[in-house]
C-alpha cells in the first residue's frame, strides 16, 4: 500500500508540515513506526477532512483561495462575512481582509437583492464574480479546494444575531428542541438569508415539514420548507 510522509501529506493539502503534525497529534493518528513515520492514504483522507485542502493558485494567498472557493460554491451568494468565514474555515477578520483584496481585483462583489418577506426589502449578499476574465483559469483549483469538515453540534437555541427575526417571540419558543417547527416556519416567512442558512444547519427534517404543513404560508414558502426538509438531517 502506498504511504506518504508528513511533508507529502502537507503538500497535497496545500498547508504546512507543522500544521499537519499538530493534527496528527490531536487526532491520535499512528504512523508505520519508522523514525520518520509514513501514513496511509486513508489516514491522509482523515487529515484532509480535519484540515481541509487548498489547491495553490499563483498570485493568490491560501486564504484568498479559500474565500474564492467558498463563494464559488454558493451561486446565490452568502449573507455576511461571518457566514463566508464559516464556509471557508477562516476567522471573520481573515475572511474580511481577503474579500477586500479580491474585491479590488474584481473577482468578488457585493450585490443587493430584494427579499419578499412580509414587506419587500433590499439585502446585500457577497458573490463570486464569475464574469471576470480570470475566472475560467481558477475554476478547477477552486473545485478541488475544500474547507475543514465542521463537526459542530446543532444549536439548542436561536443565536443572538438572529433575534431580530423573532422580536415578538416568547423565550420558550427560541429553543430548537421545544419549538423547532415554529422556528422553521418563522424563518420561511421572514425569508432572511442568514436565518435560513442557520436553520438549514440546525433544524431537523421534522421541523421543516411541520412548517410546510402550517396555515398561512403561500405556495413559494411551502415549497421552500419542503426543499429544506429534503436536505435536512432526520
Amino acid at each position: 500500500m502506498d504511504t506518504l510522509s508528513v511533508a507529502e501529506v502537507a503538500r497535497s493539502l496545500g498547508t504546512s508540515t507543522p500544521r499537519v503534525q499538530r493534527a496528527i497529534g490531536r487526532l491520535g493518528i499512528s504512523g508505520d513506526g519508522r523514525r520518520r513515520p509514513r501514513y496511509t492514504v486513508e489516514q491522509a483522507k482523515t487529515l484532509r477532512r480535519e484540515l481541509g485542502a487548498v489547491t495553490p493558485i499563483d498570485g493568490f494567498t491560501a486564504t484568498e483561495v479559500k474565500v474564492l472557493a467558498a463563494l464559488a460554491k454558493a451561486p446565490r451568494g452568502l449573507s455576511s462575512i461571518r457566514v463566508l468565514a464559516g464556509r471557508a474555515g477562516l476567522s471573520p477578520t481573515a475572511a474580511s481582509q481577503a474579500f477586500t483584496k479580491l474585491e479590488s481585483r474584481r473577482l468578488v462583489r457585493r450585490e443587493s437583492i430584494m427579499l419578499a418577506a412580509g414587506k419587500a426589502r433590499s439585502v446585500e449578499v457577497l458573490k463570486a464574480n464569475e464574469g471576470s476574465k480570470q475566472w475560467p483559469a481558477l475554476v478547477l483549483a477552486l473545485a478541488r479546494t475544500r474547507p475543514p469538515q465542521r463537526r459542530l453540534a446543532p444549536a439548542s437555541r436561536v443565536p443572538a444575531r438572529l433575534r431580530h427575526l423573532f422580536w415578538n417571540t416568547a423565550p420558550s419558543q427560541m429553543s430548537t428542541v421545544r419549538a423547532g417547527g415554529y422556528i422553521a416556519r418563522r424563518l420561511v416567512t421572514e425569508g432572511d438569508i442568514e436565518g435560513l442558512g442557520w436553520g438549514a444547519e440546525n433544524l431537523t427534517r421534522e421541523d421543516w415539514l411541520h412548517a410546510a404543513q402550517t396555515r398561512g404560508l403561500d405556495r413559494q414558502q411551502v415549497a421552500m420548507a419542503v426543499n429544506f426538509a429534503k436536505q435536512a438531517k432526520a
